[in-house]
């Protein structure tokens, strides 16, 4: 994915983002990867936490957001994949 869809592909989560949090106040389900040095583990539901809010989604969701997860290119691959490689020590 080159820089401009990258930056294009940000913005429209973080729309997204702000729509879902001024939308909506239930409880979320993270979407991420687990990690073995971290009780934050995929699929673990959590209520008003913004850990990782990117991959937080509602409940009602969760079976599109484990597809985008999965797809390459899609905003929760990436940062998905930017999860992994943050808690691996990159960037």
């Amino acid at each position: 994915m080159d820089e401009t869809n990258e930056k294009m592909t940000q913005n429209a989560v973080a729309e997204e983002t702000k729509a879902v949090e001024n939308a909506y106040t239930g409880p979320v389900i993270y979407v991420g990867p687990s990690f073995r040095n971290s009780r934050l583990n995929h699929c673990m539901i959590f209520s008003e936490i913004p850990v990782l809010k990117h991959l937080f989604v509602k409940p009602a969701e969760l079976n599109d957001a484990l597809r985008a997860v999965a797809k390459k290119g899609t905003a929760l691959n990436t940062f998905y994949q930017k999860a992994i490689r943050n808690n691996k020590g990159g960037n």
